[in-house]
């Protein structure tokens, strides 16, 4: 079981898709920092002002100043949420 545990640890996550945790298109999601709501445009895209995103772009074209990283990269599924529940907890949980 250890060399199973190495791997989960070592090898890269598949992008977040909205999929995996049963969201559907259209559905609405909460970009936690701001509040701002936004509806699921695609299988890893969100729609907001007439405008189409992924996830990570998104974060680092809204996200307030005080809150950047200094490397600017971002997971997008840990700063949105939907039905009060971060994306990437829901996806922990079903990856269980």
């Amino acid at each position: 079981m250890g060399s199973e545990d190495a791997l989960k640890h070592t090898s890269k996550r598949p992008r977040f898709k909205f999929s995996m945790v049963g969201i559907k298109i259209g559905e609405i999601i909460t970009f936690e920092p701001t509040g701002i709501k936004v509806r699921v445009a695609s299988d890893d895209s969100v729609e907001y002002e007439d405008r189409i995103y992924k996830l990570s772009p998104f974060v680092g074209t809204f996200l307030p100043e005080e809150k950047r990283t200094p490397a600017n990269a971002y997971q997008g599924a840990k700063y949105f949420s939907y039905k009060g529940k971060i994306l990437d907890d829901l996806r922990k949980e079903i990856e269980g």
